[in-house]
């Protein structure tokens, strides 16, 4: 391992440390009345600086290393496969939307399709592919549910994919054209069209936290703190496991034939992913009980992913609100216009004049 992908490791791990802290001290903060726990919560504000400023040494450090490796390139094995360390990630942007179906969010936004709702003067799914763009780490680009008829300037090529019936075929028509494009295997990304505030500096922290990439997938997941306190009427839809409450960040990064191997696996939990009952349903008694009863952890997850896809797999809990902030309904499109209004230094503001 390398010193960079080892102190990202380290940082990974603060984070989820810190995220368990920030869980108690809620917790103490509810009850601080009495002076046993006064102290107590004392002393989870001081361990929260502490980890908190940890994480920013370890960040500042991270990135202080280089990008690439040191000395003769890391190589795993994708199969009877070897690779070198992936500098460059082809994308898929799933930006289907159903025809028929009435939607408020594009009736009120006059448009027609809801990668299209403008955001900052640009389209959502333009400030998504800046933000890939202006990473630095982004190869070739797939967007599935537009075509050239749409007349959007990305400032790069992209490949087109028409409009698909499900986000599940969306998905899995990505990975086809992906392979089409590049018959190689590789690591690629995956996300959606609909989180606008995405921004370049999330897209490497996600990256550089998925390293080593010695699993077959990694997908972001954000605290509901850290949601809360950036959109606290944005109603996701949070996981409760034992280190805290969840929700999508709508990124994930793997190995291409890992997607080509679970996408009919995947189905149905696409097709349940505004339900977490509903997900928790199609992975087992045994799951379902820990859940209930609060004992369901981060780790039992990845066991889940093991026993269920066949495959390894790790969260990134990202510690940004903006990964899981997708417009999907006109409320969440206010509070996006309204959370842009009050950060003029978000890179959105760099590609039109504003709603």
């Amino acid at each position: 391992m390398t010193d960079r992908a080892e102190l990202i490791a380290r940082k990974n791990e603060t984070i989820r440390e810190l995220v368990g802290i920030r869980r108690r001290l809620q917790a103490a903060q509810q009850g601080a009345s009495s002076g046993a726990n006064a102290d107590r919560l004392s002393f989870l504000q001081v361990e929260a600086a502490r980890l908190q400023a940890e994480e920013g040494r370890l960040r500042l450090a991270i990135d202080r290393a280089p990008h690439g490796p040191t000395t003769t390139p890391i190589a795993h094995n994708i199969g009877q496969q070897e690779f070198a360390m992936q500098e460059k990630f082809d994308i898929f942007i799933a930006a289907g939307y159903d025809p028929d179906k009435v939607d408020p969010l594009l009736e009120l936004a006059n448009v027609d399709h809801k990668s299209l709702v403008p955001v900052a003067g640009m389209p959502m799914i333009g400030h998504v592919v800046r933000a890939f763009v202006e990473s630095g780490r982004v190869g070739e680009i797939v967007i599935i549910g537009l075509g050239p008829e749409h007349g959007l300037d990305f400032g790069v090529p992209v490949h087109y994919v028409p409009n698909q019936p499900s986000l599940w075929a969306s998905q899995n028509a990505g990975v086809r054209r992906l392979r089409e494009i590049n018959g190689d295997d590789r690591l690629i990304i995956g996300t959606t069209a609909d989180i606008p505030l995405l921004t370049p500096d999330v897209v490497n922290w996600f990256i550089d936290h998925c390293q080593p990439f010695d699993k077959d997938l990694y997908w972001g997941i954000v605290p509901e703190d850290v949601m809360t306190r950036g959109f606290p009427n944005s109603k996701r839809s949070y996981l409760t496991l034992r280190e805290g409450r969840f929700c999508s960040g709508d990124l994930y990064l793997g190995k291409l034939s890992t997607a080509e191997t679970i996408q009919e696996k995947m189905r149905g939990f696409i097709s349940n992913r505004k339900s977490v009952v509903r997900q928790l349903l199609l992975l087992g008694p045994n799951t379902i009980l820990r859940f209930l009863f609060r004992r369901l952890a981060l780790q039992d997850m990845l066991g889940v992913v093991q026993r269920v896809f066949g495959i390894t797999g790790s969260p990134v809990i990202l510690p940004f609100a903006e990964a899981g902030m997708d417009v999907d309904k006109p409320f969440q499109w206010e509070q996006v216009i309204d959370y842009l209004a009050r950060h003029p230094e978000h890179p959105a503001h760099r590609n039109g004049d504003g709603d």
